[in-house]
């Protein structure tokens, strides 16, 4: 509801009503045209793939940073590779004769995305989880391991200092590859996070995934941490080194 706040009254129906096409979708992997298409059917013309996407952009305000890549997915252009002009590794251009890039990658800020959680306000009272899991029982010591912030590794952090403040985040994360192709050709690879400052019953539900990146095929990166230089940019910022 605090996020509905931005949008104009007049849009309102027209998003909840594309929103409830865009489920379904997503639910049956439709393509954009065959969406599109669908819409023009049951005469919802005020409606398209493009108009729900920008309507979600300005009620979320959440961008993607965009970054070169390579064709053959090697590596991504950025840190100490942004001005390279091939790739590294297979030598291939990173850009097309008219000086466009040939492949990019989208990257999902985290920080923007604990800033919307955080301006909600029911949100931010589940996002104290962790600090009152950790901090409000009388037995911290106890030998029956409820959640992650039990365990030993958890305990080491907060000697060492991290997690003064009851809004710092403790995330799980996870990286994996998978192949989207029946002849298993092509390999993605995703790298997600649990936020784990929500209660356990919220944290795994799949609205509540944060996938901050995906990197499509064809190959296996050389370079892993080329593709994740701004991931690592952003939790030095959330650490405080940046």
């Amino acid at each position: 509801d605090d996020l509905v706040t931005g949008v104009q009254t007049c849009a309102l129906p027209i998003l909840i009503e594309g929103l409830r096409l865009l489920y379904v979708k997503s639910n049956f992997n439709f393509s954009e045209a065959a969406f599109n298409e669908i819409t023009k059917v049951f005469n919802k013309r005020e409606i398209s793939f493009f108009k729900i996407k920008k309507h979600l952009s300005l009620l979320v305000g959440i961008e993607p940073q965009i970054y070169d890549m390579c064709i053959n997915s090697c590596c991504a252009f950025t840190g100490a590779l942004q001005n390279e002009r091939n790739c590294k590794y297979c030598t291939e251009p990173r850009y097309y004769s008219n000086g466009k890039a040939r492949k990019q990658l989208p990257y999902i800020s985290i920080i923007d995305r604990l800033k919307l959680q955080f301006k909600n306000s029911k949100r931010s009272k589940e996002l104290l989880y962790r600090h009152k899991y950790t901090y409000n029982e009388e037995d911290f010591d106890h030998n029956d391991i409820g959640d992650i912030f039990d365990g030993l590794l958890y305990k080491e952090l907060l000697d060492e200092g991290y997690f003064p403040d009851p809004r710092d985040v403790a995330f799980t994360a996870s990286c994996d590859g998978y192949q989207i192709f029946r002849q298993k050709t092509d390999d993605c690879w995703v790298f997600l996070f649990l936020n784990n400052n929500l209660p356990q019953e919220l944290r795994v539900k799949k609205e509540n995934l944060m996938i901050t990146l995906i990197i499509p095929g064809p190959k296996q990166p050389q370079d892993f941490n080329s593709f994740l230089y701004p991931l690592i940019q952003e939790m030095k910022s959330l650490q405080g080194i940046i």
